[in-house]
């Protein structure tokens, strides 16, 4: 069964990701995302703009352990990447 992973975006990034420059989001190595990301399958994400109602989806690639990139707001430790690809339409 495929599932949609939700996630809140501050603006900065969800614009970064509407326009294309940026294809992954991050998120920390904690119990939260480690629950999600083990026991269900993602193969689409929603991102919501912060608390509004403007919203986007692109196609789950691949959820890995790494070093993201810091322009695109990693931290330089292991983080969750979730790598991104348009949906098709």
């Amino acid at each position: 069964m495929s599932r949609v992973l939700d996630l809140v975006l501050k603006h900065k990034w969800f614009d970064m990701i509407a326009s294309g420059e940026k294809i992954e989001e991050y998120r920390e190595i904690k119990p939260f995302y480690e629950n999600r990301f083990t026991k269900y399958s993602y193969d689409t994400v929603r991102f919501h703009r912060g608390y509004t109602d403007e919203i986007m989806e692109w196609k789950i690639e691949s959820i890995k352990r790494g070093i993201g990139k810091p322009e695109w707001g990693a931290p330089d430790y292991p983080v969750y990447i979730i790598k991104l690809k348009p949906v098709d339409k």
